[in-house]
This record gives C-alpha cells, sequence and structure tokens, in this order.
C-alpha cells in the first residue's frame, strides 16, 4: 500500500518541479551541493542525493516509494549520466549506461501483475536529470565536476508500453517458473533484468525454485529492473531532437520484435535465394553483403543496416549474422565478433578485474543478434549462394548457462595469463592464448590476414589483434535448435 509523503516531498505542480531542475542545468554537481554531501559519499548515488537535498530541497529517503509527489501523482527522480562519442560530424550524444529502475524481488514477483507490480509503480511516472560524463581520468577528474544537462519528464509511447509490457511479462514468467538463476539481460527487448551488486557471491538472492524441486528455492544472482542504454539512446535522441534512425519495421500494434521477425521472415522460408531477390526485385550477387541486404528487406525496411532501424537500436540488436550451412551440417567457419581493445586487454591485466564487469561478458550479457540461415545443397566446393534456401530466421542471444559455461573461462584463462605477465608464446603450437580447440565453443584469434594489424599486450609482447569467436558446431545447434522451437 503506498505511503503518504511528506510535505517536503510534495510539489505543486511540474513546473514547480522543472523550474528547480531548470535553474541546475549547465551547472557542476560540486557547484550545486549546498550539504557538502557530494565530498563525503563518493558514489555515483550521491548526484542523485545532491539534486534531491540541493536542488529539489528534500531530505534523502531509501524507502520503496517513488521520490516525489506532484499534484496527486507520484514521481520517481533518476540522475543517469552522457557522453559524447565520434569526432567532428560524427560527433554525437549517447546514454552511458543502462538506466536501473528498481531491485527485482524475485519471491514477490510472481505475484503481482503488470499494472499493479512494484516496477510499474516506480516507474510509470519518472523525471530524468542527465548530466554530462566525459571524463578520461576518472581517478583523477571528480565526478562532482560533471555538468548537469537537461532534465525531461520520460513519456511511453504505445508502442514502446506494450514492448516493455512483453518484457516485464517474459522475466516475471521465467522467475514464477523456477527460472531466475537463468535470466540475461538480452533474453528481452528494452526492459531488461541486469546484475546488481558488487560481486556475484554477495549480490545471490533466494528465487522460487521448479515446481518439482525437492528444495522450495534457488539462489540467483541479484538483478534490478533496468532499461537498456540502447533503449534510452532513443529516448535523449528525441529530446534532444538529434537524428533519429532513419527506419521503422512495419509492427503490427501488440507484436514483439521476434513475432514480427518469424512473421515476415517465414514468408520466404524454404525458396531460394534467386527466387526471393527476383520477387523483391534485387540483384543479390556473392558477397555476405548481399545477403544481409536480402535479410532487410524481407524484413520490409530499405535500410542497409540493423543499427539504422528504430526498434532494433532500442533492443539492442546490434549484428545481423547471415549463415550458410553445407551437407555436412555446418558452416564453413566459426563466428566472429569484435576485435579486444587495447584497454580490455589492460584490463585483463588487472587484479581488481572481474568477470562480472568484464568486456566479455557485458557483450554477451547485453547483445541479441538476427540469425538469417540459409542452407546450401551442395558442397562448399561447389557452392552456388544463388541457390542458398532459406531457413527460420529468428533473433538470438547467448543463454545465461551457456555465458556461464562458455565465455566466462575463455575470460579467466586470458585474465590468468595477463596478470602472471608471462609471454603468451604467440605462434603455431605454442599459442597460450585460448584457441578454437579450448572449450569447443568460445575461442579467440585473428580476423583476417593481415598480420601487420598487430597490438600491444600489457606485457610488452606484440601479437595480431585477436577477435572472439563462436565455434561453428556451437551455430549449428543453435540455429538446429530454434528451428525445431518454432
Amino acid at each position: 500500500m503506498a505511503t503518504e509523503l511528506n510535505e517536503e516531498r510534495s510539489f505543486s505542480s511540474l513546473e514547480e518541479v522543472t523550474r528547480l531542475l531548470t535553474g541546475a542545468e549547465g551547472k557542476s554537481f560540486r557547484e550545486i551541493d549546498e550539504t557538502g554531501r557530494g565530498l563525503s559519499s563518493g558514489n555515483k548515488g550521491s548526484l542523485g542525493n545532491i539534486i534531491e537535498e540541493s536542488v529539489l530541497h528534500y531530505p534523502v529517503n531509501s524507502d520503496k516509494e517513488a521520490d516525489i509527489l506532484v499534484g496527486d501523482t507520484r514521481y520517481e527522480l533518476k540522475v543517469t549520466p552522457l557522453h559524447h562519442v565520434g569526432k567532428g560530424a560524427k560527433k554525437k550524444t549517447t546514454a552511458k549506461e543502462r538506466l536501473v529502475l528498481d531491485i527485482i524481488n524475485y519471491l514477490n514477483l510472481p505475484g503481482e501483475e503488470f499494472e499493479t507490480s512494484q516496477f510499474w509503480e516506480k516507474s510509470k511516472n519518472i523525471i530524468v536529470v542527465y548530466y554530462y560524463d566525459d571524463r578520461e581520468d576518472k581517478k583523477r577528474q571528480s565526478r562532482l565536476d560533471c555538468k548537469i544537462f537537461k532534465s525531461i519528464v520520460l513519456h511511453y509511447d504505445a508502442d514502446d508500453l506494450a514492448t516493455i509490457r512483453k518484457d516485464w511479462q517474459l522475466i516475471h514468467d521465467k522467475v514464477a517458473e523456477g527460472h531466475a538463476d537463468q535470466l540475461s539481460e538480452s533474453d528481452t527487448d528494452y526492459l531488461a533484468a541486469c546484475t546488481k551488486g558488487a560481486t556475484a557471491k554477495k549480490s545471490m538472492r533466494k528465487a522460487p525454485a521448479l515446481d518439482n524441486c525437492a528444495e522450495e528455492y534457488i539462489l540467483a544472482k541479484q538483478r534490478a529492473f533496468s532499461y537498456k542504454a540502447s533503449y534510452m539512446n532513443s529516448i535523449i535522441e528525441r529530446a534532444l531532437v538529434e537524428k533519429l534512425p532513419q527506419y521503422r519495421l512495419p509492427m503490427e500494434e501488440g507484436q514483439t520484435l521476434a513475432q514480427f521477425v518469424a512473421s515476415m521472415m517465414g514468408r520466404f522460408e524454404g525458396r531460394s535465394v534467386a527466387e526471393i531477390a527476383h520477387e523483391l526485385g534485387l540483384d543479390v550477387g556473392r558477397a555476405k553483403q548481399s545477403k544481409a541486404q536480402l535479410a532487410l528487406r524481407m524484413l520490409g525496411t530499405k535500410s542497409s543496416k540493423v543499427n539504422q532501424i528504430e526498434q532494433f537500436q532500442k533492443a539492442n540488436v546490434t549484428k545481423l549474422k547471415t549463415i550458410v550451412f553445407y551437407p555436412d551440417g555446418l558452416p564453413k567457419e566459426h563466428m566472429s565478433f569484435r576485435q579486444i581493445t587495447e584497454d580490455e586487454w589492460s584490463d585483463l591485466s588487472n587484479p581488481r578485474s572481474s568477470w562480472e564487469n568484464s568486456f566479455l561478458y557485458e557483450f554477451f550479457e547485453e547483445n541479441k543478434f538476427l540469425f538469417v540461415p540459409f542452407d546450401s545443397p551442395v558442397p562448399y566446393k561447389s557452392h552456388r549462394p544463388n541457390n542458398d534456401i532459406l531457413r527460420h530466421s529468428f533473433l538470438w542471444n547467448m543463454p545465461e548457462s551457456d555465458i556461464q559455461q562458455y565465455v566466462k573461462p575463455v575470460w579467466e584463462k586470458l585474465h590468468e595469463l595477463m596478470m602472471s605477465g608471462q609471454s603468451v608464446h604467440y605462434g603455431r603450437g605454442t599459442n597460450l592464448l585460448p584457441g578454437a580447440s579450448f572449450n569447443n565453443v568460445c575461442h579467440i584469434r585473428p580476423k583476417g590476414r593481415n598480420s601487420s594489424d598487430r597490438i600491444t599486450l600489457p606485457n610488452g609482447e606484440t601479437i595480431p589483434k585477436q577477435t572472439f569467436w563462436l565455434d561453428r558446431s556451437y551455430i549449428a545447434a543453435v540455429v538446429n535448435n530454434a528451428g525445431c522451437q518454432k
């Protein structure tokens, strides 16, 4: 039951709140901090406390209710960073991180309905205070010197709200069915269940067990409802009236992104590339890019990239992967992703680095991919791309159990090697880096033939730049399993 808020946290109108917040725009947190809280508390949460105490002038609270009352409506106050990426004409403003909303109570969630849930009670009315955090040296540059940029009232359009509702239901159902330990951020589109806690051991929480389990509870990582950074980017783009995504998928009201992909691509399943291209009026060549363009056209868009499509951008669908299977049931190659940066190699050498905050965990935990598989009727040597037959296309994210079982050991091996400072003995037959035979699912190796494209490791050793990959047999299993479940 909602409790009464004291008068200090009550305002007569939104105009009164926005007037106070507007007065802080362009000022640093250090400038507006009237209580010295920023100096006495070094954590990021102190910035929100400064807004509460020194701008809106009410005492800090830790209760579960929304922060303020405006007229008869409760509003949650969120303070979150932006930063600039790119240079020159390509420079743009993006959300620096996800927007964390509310810790998930695994034991209470199964008994909730969306409209009256703890999540929605705190999230249906949100005032977002944005600040810029473009610090390059966080050890020497204080967060208190970041400047407040702008405040907005978060508005949900009908399509976004429908997606958020379905995301919440998926998280709810997974927890209720005894699978809270298998939650992953990439399970959903806009609303995610993000990990929340300094370390895995300290952040384990009780959650309902499976119905047929001898135990009443299982242990699952503490997670919080959060809006993905990709979704928050769409919010800030609208607020700033910056260049919006060029294309929007023609989704029906109430349709999920996964349902839309299955529906649109399903029309062409079992047909050859040549037949599909002819129907869509496309000239398809040999290149992989041609198949990617064909896939996007099947989805009803003329976009050339997935990140130009609004719904994909919001849901953090970051790559379209076309895959050709040959009569032996496998693709010719393993599936590549991105290179490991110099900063990421440096982080691997840091004893304080943790798996939960690593680039590898975040990549597979947060990203979704559009898989578009084809069958070649003949072996690779006789391959004719235009004769490839379209299979079941789908959105995919790596399950949490696979991330822990296959990706984590790769990070642990790299972390161990980089901390040791020893040579990785890079070369055929001597390489200590986790290669293709490491666990037959995830490994690292170079991509391409340019051996002069090199990187310096923390121990000073120079090796070819490394990319992380998923094994082709693992990809085959993923695609076959998706085909069986459709």
